[in-house]
């Protein structure tokens, strides 16, 4: 790194507050109750204690660079924002840090991680001793979010709490973990985990009589779904509203549908998540799918709705092995079905648009592998077309077979063999594996990359992506799947975490995995889609040597203007079959309650 790109600060500063976080109350945080900060220079340690009204400027700013350290640091940012004060920079996030270092210890077999850590948990780590306990730490916040006039005294004991405890235990766990922090990098995780909570502060605009609705019709409507599945699929995968699965397994080998195998448990399964990707090949199972997702999200439909109808959640950064977020998949309209996501409706004036990084998977691939076929190709705007086409020797593709070379492409990347891909694909074992070769002659760059992946694994090395976010094998059996996929993933989120960050000015709503949700004013809206094109597209370029991710956002589609509402990709595909049957449903519930009132 060039001197000119270098930060030197002389000062350290870690602030914390207190506030009403309103947790689980799909809320903005309440206003802070006091802002502290131990500032630390070359020549002394200054103790800032501050309670409303605010200043218009932190008075640790004063000019000149200098760090800012924190244990979570989007708690601070909520109160930042409150007090009008700009988000400092450059921070480092010791949550990230611990959540980055400790990574491989921390993940679990599947896809979830343990909980993260509190500031008192990593402290313990590192053999730091706590200077409060669980028991005090909590009636501490009982007292910032019970209550909103403070008396002069509470405010005091609230800010001796601040500056005593988390601020000074902060500073001892940054010694402590200093050897493992990677400080050129850092400053981005920290910089996302405060850009988050910017994200999450603003919210996703609902249609909220739609969605109350639907609500409460929910039980009844799921019930109907349930009988309408049975009668599609002619089999009673559920009995008194209680799904079956020996009953589906049965119905998938009686109609010649081979029956997917958790790779955790070694046993059959019907798991969503497992049949998802034979969707396409069977489609009895994609009718099963769709409404087995609908059917589970009705019987929980709790997204966290503030006051003002807009759907907040934390969106638990870091929360996967591969450091993707993990937000609650009922809370998060997100983590709904993609049918659901038409309960986001903009208001009178604004304007919803969708981004998302076309085929990113791929294009991840085709930049860390330095495959020049596999880069050629996805350039093309549409790899999979380009692999089959050639495989196939034809100009004129179907659907069909798109669809194998794609499901190929993927599999390969996410360490699939002949036998699942003939299972998913409901081809030959000996086609599938003319398939799988026919990619390797294409893509022997992508292969031989592939391999040397594998070949980490087995020594147990770490795999690092583009930004630290690392992995390390545990040498367990069947972990090398797991690591096909996880150079694809977790660069896929250092990506978006670089995004976030250098999009602080533009008005993000909402994340997923490769896509991002704007608002802004009507007139406004295709200018931000602009800027955030070049964002994604340099952010990319950036990370992959020069290597630019395509952006997928049809201003027709992706787009949506006030009164019209949010439609996901998939569901205006299928012409939203699935939205209007459920909005039918709805409406039959409604006047059959009308009928049996006026009975």
């Amino acid at each position: 790194m060039t001197a000119d790109h270098e930060i030197i600060c002389d000062r350290i500063v870690v602030p914390d507050s207190e506030f009403d976080a309103k947790k689980d109350m799909g809320e903005p945080p309440g206003p802070p109750i006091c802002i502290c900060a131990i500032e630390i220079t070359k020549d002394c340690t200054i103790k800032h204690r501050l309670a409303a009204p605010y200043p218009k400027r932190p008075p640790w700013e004063r000019g000149d660079p200098y760090l800012t350290l924190g244990f979570a640091l989007g708690a601070e940012a909520g109160s930042f924002m409150h007090a009008g004060w700009p988000l400092p920079m450059p921070t480092i996030d010791l949550y990230a840090e611990y959540m980055t270092i400790f990574n491989t210890e921390m993940s679990r077999d599947g896809d979830s991680k343990k909980p993260g850590p509190s500031l008192l948990q990593a402290c313990r780590r590192f053999g730091i001793p706590p200077t409060i306990d669980e028991a005090r730490k909590e009636e501490m916040r009982r007292l910032a979010y019970s209550k909103t006039n403070h008396t002069p005294e509470e405010i005091a004991s609230l800010q001796d709490y601040c500056l005593d405890d988390d601020c000074a235990l902060t500073l001892k766990l940054f010694l402590a973990m200093r050897p493992f922090i990677d400080l050129l990098r850092a400053p981005i995780r920290g910089a996302y985990m405060m850009e988050l909570e910017r994200v999450r502060w603003r919210g996703i605009p609902l249609d909220m009589p739609t969605y109350l609705q639907t609500q409460k019709r929910a039980p009844a409507v799921a019930a109907k779904m349930r009988l309408e599945l049975n009668r599609k699929l002619g089999a009673e995968i559920y009995f008194h509203d209680v799904f079956k699965r020996g009953v589906m397994l049965q119905f998938m080998r009686q109609n010649g549908i081979p029956v997917p195998i958790d790779p955790k448990t070694k046993r059959e399964s019907v798991a969503t998540k497992l049949i998802k990707s034979m969707i396409e090949t069977y489609p009895p199972l994609k009718e099963f799918y769709e409404d087995k997702r609908m059917i589970d999200a009705l019987r929980s439909l709790k997204l966290e709705i503030g006051s003002d109808g807009r759907n907040r959640r934390w969106l638990n950064p870091f929360g996967t092995k591969t450091g993707r977020n993990n937000p609650s998949t009922n809370r998060y309209i997100f983590g709904l079905p993609h049918t659901m996501r038409s309960f986001i409706k903009p208001l009178p004036g604004m304007a919803l648009a969708q981004l998302d990084v076309g085929a990113e998977e791929i294009g991840v691939a085709a930049a860390c592998s330095r495959d020049p076929q596999l880069m050629a190709d996805y350039r093309s705007g549409d790899p999979y077309r380009q692999f089959a086409e050639a495989a196939l020797g034809v100009r004129s593709l179907t659907k069909q077979q798109r669809q194998i070379y794609k499901a190929t492409v993927l599999g390969r990347i996410y360490g699939m063999g002949s036998v699942t891909l003939a299972r998913n694909l409901n081809i030959h074992r000996a086609q599938a594996q003319r398939i799988l070769d026919q990619m390797t002659a294409r893509y022997p760059v992508l292969n031989a990359w592939l391999e040397r992946v594998l070949l980490r694994v087995a020594h147990l090395a770490p795999f690092m992506c583009v930004l630290g976010w690392s992995l390390r094998g545990k040498g367990k059996a069947g972990e090398h799947t797991t690591f096909l996929n996880f150079p694809m993933q977790a660069n896929s989120a250092e990506l978006l975490r670089l995004i976030i960050v250098r999009a602080s000015h533009i008005p993000l709503i909402g994340c997923a995995h490769d896509s991002f949700l704007i608002e802004a004013p009507i007139e406004q809206i295709e200018q931000f889609v602009a800027e955030l094109t070049e964002i994604i597209k340099q952010a990319s370029r950036d990370l992959f040597s020069g290597f630019e991710l395509r952006v997928d956002c049809k201003p027709e589609e992706d787009i949506v203007r006030y009164p019209d509402r949010f439609i996901d990709a998939r569901e205006r595909e299928e012409e939203l079959r699935h939205w209007n049957r459920l909005m039918n449903l709805i409406k039959e519930e409604d006047d059959e309650s009308k009928r049996a009132a006026n009975f």
